[in-house]
């Protein structure tokens, strides 16, 4: 998970790693970036507006497609076509306020579990 708000990160790991799953955090871009090339993780749960508006599309963008990534933000509506998930840089998106079911069900769905 890589948000810049401590009580996300909070939040996200406590709620799925209660679901089974290990949960590694980092408050910004470029500490998820690291942790992302030494952890070599098998889903990225992104915020899109960290120090920077548009940080969380550039660490989406450097990523690439080959990790799934689902991003959330208060900016965003997954009933929005402003996105085109097709050709961005993520898989899926979820609304800030972020629902726990929501979250686990598109973790489950991402991990093919």
């Amino acid at each position: 998970v890589i948000d810049d708000d401590a009580d996300i990160l909070l939040f996200c790991k406590s709620l799925v790693e209660a679901h089974g799953y290990l949960v590694k955090t980092a408050n910004s871009g470029a500490a998820g970036l690291a942790a992302a090339a030494s952890e070599n993780p098998d889903l990225i749960i992104l915020d899109i507006m960290m120090e920077r508006i548009n940080t969380g599309y550039e660490v989406a963008e450097t990523l690439g497609r080959d990790i799934p990534i689902l991003i959330f933000s208060s900016m965003l509506n997954p009933s929005d076509t402003v996105f085109d998930v097709e050709s961005a840089p993520w898989r899926d998106m979820i609304p800030k306020p972020i629902e726990g079911e929501i979250l686990l069900a598109k973790v489950r769905e991402h991990l093919g579990v």
